[in-house]
């Protein structure tokens, strides 16, 4: 375990050095272009953001240290395996996203409720993971986030070499899908929770 566990610690500060030094070509992609070509920029510079390296970076260490979920060699490489299973289930629902929303013809942008009080915003932002306005302005069944919960959970059968089962997909699904409301949430809070963490900052501390 201990040896495991320093392999995936070096492994880790190397690829965190790496995706900080390397500074990607940002894509310069119009949120306001509905098209299949515009959607797919906006994906592709979803991938390609540095904070996106530094999380499959974290989730591959932390996977390397608990050795979980369990593989049959427990080498550095498997690393790298990790890592590039964490992209590719990225990708997958990058891609489910894309095609099911373009589709469905879903307005991609995320929207901040009007609402007022806790309770309205919260379940404006829940309701916003359901249903989301098409390319018109109108109301219609949000797809796109099932297709991407789909396309993550699933790639998983033929990435993981143990619980590959349909079983495990299906969970899997659940919980990228749980995350779709947990990421409104904190969208429609954060700039509640950005300018509490500013006041904060700018107290005097007292003496």
């Amino acid at each position: 375990m201990f040896k495991n566990a320093v392999r995936a610690f070096v492994a880790m500060v190397v690829c965190l050095g790496g995706a900080q030094t390397v500074t990607a070509q940002q894509l310069s992609c119009n949120a306001e272009d509905f098209s299949f070509k515009a959607r797919t920029c906006s994906q592709a510079a979803r991938l390609l953001k540095p904070s996106l390296a530094l999380r499959g970076a974290l989730v591959a260490g932390f996977g390397q240290w608990r050795n979980n979920p369990e593989v049959f060699h427990e080498e550095p490489s498997e690393f790298a395996h990790r890592f590039a299973v964490f992209y590719a289930r990225h990708t997958a629902q990058n891609a489910g996203e894309l095609i099911a929303g373009y589709l469905n013809h879903e307005d991609p942008r995320p929207h901040l409720s009007q609402e007022h009080g806790v309770w309205n915003r919260t379940r404006s932002a829940l309701l916003g993971v359901v249903r989301t306005q098409d390319t018109d302005g109108g109301m219609r069944l949000s797809l796109a986030p099932i297709a991407g919960a789909f396309g993550s959970g699933m790639v998983g059968l033929a990435c993981y070499e143990r619980n590959n089962n349909a079983a495990a997909g299906f969970q899997r699904t659940g919980i990228v899908y749980g995350s779709y409301f947990a990421r409104a949430i904190f969208r429609e809070f954060k700039p509640d929770l950005s300018t509490f963490a500013s006041r904060l900052l700018r107290q005097k501390r007292p003496y």
